[in-house]
């Protein structure tokens, strides 16, 4: 019985390798953080990162961007700790949902972060806090470094 759960099991992993990133780290790693930045009526990119537990981002570009397509890179435990941090000493938890305005037409930036099973999503349209933009600027920052490989 034990033979077969495990040739059962090596096949399962097997036939799954054969997928892309994107589909295998959906199913076998948990997102940490999201990013996504929609352009509003304006020129501005529009993209959306996932920041899995494992350290991979996955990068899809859409307009407006120097990368359009999927991209990946990986995160070594270091940086990717670092990074969490950065989301727990900004106390993300306790931001708004949603900051916005009257204001028509402005880029929308969606971002999520989860920690020991709680998770916080928060549009920024305009007006968030100091603190998230500065959030939202590290993430561009890893969005625009040289890194990067095309994926499928």
């Amino acid at each position: 019985m034990k033979n077969t759960l495990l040739i059962l099991t090596t096949i399962f992993m097997f036939s799954y390798s054969c997928k892309t990133t994107n589909n295998i780290q959906n199913k076998v790693d948990n997102v940490i953080i999201t990013f996504d930045k929609k352009s509003g009526r304006g020129i501005n990119p529009t993209y959306s990162i996932k920041i899995f537990e494992s350290g991979l981002i996955l990068f899809n570009g859409v307009k407006n961007t120097a990368k359009i397509g999927k991209y990946k890179k990986q995160l070594d435990k270091k940086e990717l700790k670092s990074l969490s941090q950065k989301f727990i000493d900004a106390d993300f938890f306790s931001f708004k949902d949603e900051y916005t305005s009257k204001i028509t037409d402005l880029p929308t930036t969606y971002i999520s972060f989860t920690d020991n099973g709680k998770t916080k999503k928060i549009r920024d349209y305009y007006g968030s806090p100091v603190k998230l933009k500065e959030l939202e600027k590290i993430i561009e920052n890893i969005v625009n470094e040289n890194d990067w490989t095309e994926i499928e």
